[in-house]
Formats: structure tokens, sequence, C-alpha cells
């Protein structure tokens, strides 16, 4: 394991995650293999069952990580060059794993019953690229990839201030997030059903 895996799981301090760990008896989160092999096939990579799996991961510590990982004695305190910004912005999955002298670095943004809006995804793709700009400190140990997962795949998503490396060969990495069947949502509505915000009836849609 990495040096800059190590730090990784160091910051992973997501109560949502602990929380699920502790209830399934999880030491750790293993991906399924089938999940692997879709992943894996969309990166053209190998993903080993032994990775490191994250939710809703703050790129406050991703940034940390990387510094960690190419600072071996850090100074105390830390300077701090305006990235660190001590916000929530995070990336719903993180999948790392080491192969072929890199850690790779899986960042997975996953929508439901909502899609993308091209502010959220340009405000990420910013942060994303002052993290792995060349002259920053790890940069060189991480290998990062960028992965939309959705039922459907969007047409408005739009890359172009996105850095090369989140949309190679100029096209943005999806893969399908199946929705489970039976799902069903209350909707606020008329007496005639018809959808109403201050409607003061409900219908139950699938």
């Amino acid at each position: 394991m990495s040096d800059l895996i190590t730090h990784l799981r160091s910051f992973n301090r997501k109560e949502r995650f602990i929380l699920l760990r502790e209830a399934l008896g999880a030491k750790t989160f293993s991906l399924d293999n089938d999940f692997r092999e879709r992943l894996g096939n969309l990166l053209g990579l190998t993903v080993p069952a032994d990775t490191f799996v994250a939710m809703d991961y703050h790129l406050d510590w991703l940034q940390m990580a990387l510094y960690l990982a190419a600072t071996p004695s850090p100074p105390s305190p830390i300077p701090n060059d305006d990235l660190f910004k001590a916000n929530q912005e995070d990336v719903d999955l993180l999948v790392a794993f080491d192969g072929a002298g890199t850690t790779h670095l899986v960042l997975v943004e996953g929508k439901m019953e909502t899609g993308w809006t091209n502010s959220q995804l340009r405000s990420k793709a910013q942060r994303l690229r002052l993290i792995f700009c060349t002259d920053r400190p790890g940069t060189s140990l991480a290998t990062p990839h960028f992965v939309l997962a959705s039922p459907k795949e969007s047409e408005r998503v739009r890359i172009d201030t996105w850095p090369e490396w989140m949309a190679p060969n100029g096209t943005a990495l999806w893969m399908e997030l199946p929705r489970p069947a039976g799902l069903r949502e209350v909707t606020r509505c008329r007496e005639d059903s018809r959808v109403s915000a201050s409607g003061g009836f409900l219908r139950i849609d699938p």
C-alpha cells in the first residue's frame, strides 16, 4: 500500500461511512466484482479487489493526503496556500489503488433522480484542476480519473472548462448506475392530482 493511500485512509472521518461500516461489521469496504469490472473497462485498467473505498470524501482531505505523501517531514504548523478551503465540497465515491508506479485515484460522482448542473461541475472541475496541477506536492504520485454515474447519460454536461484528465479524448467518462426496482416518490399535488408545490394532497408515483 502506498503512503498516499495510507494518508487517504487516515482522513476518512465521514460519519456516514463509519456508521455504515460499523452496522455492516466490515473493517473495510470491497467493491462488487461487477462494478470493478465495469469501472476497469471504462478506465482501461485492472481494478484490484483490495482497493481503498470511501464515501463523500472531502476534497480538502484529498489535497492534504497528496501533500503529506510528498512531504515526509511537514512543517508544523503547515502554511495554507489557500487551497485548503475548510468546506464540505466532496466526491461521492473515491476509489484508490496502486498500479504501475502510480496511485490511481478514481473520483465518482453519482446522480439518481436529479441531473448535474454545469455550474456544480464547473466548480468541482476548477477545484480539481488546482489540486492536481503539476507544481502541487504529491501530484506526481497520483493518476486521477473522473467518472459520472447515473441511470442515463446526460447530453447537457459541458466539459469545456474541465482539465483534460477529467475528460480524456474530449469525452466525459460515464457509467450506468442502475436504478433499483420498485422505487417510489411522494409528490405534493392538488385534489385533481395535478402537481402543485402548495397543494393540500399527496400522490405516490413510481
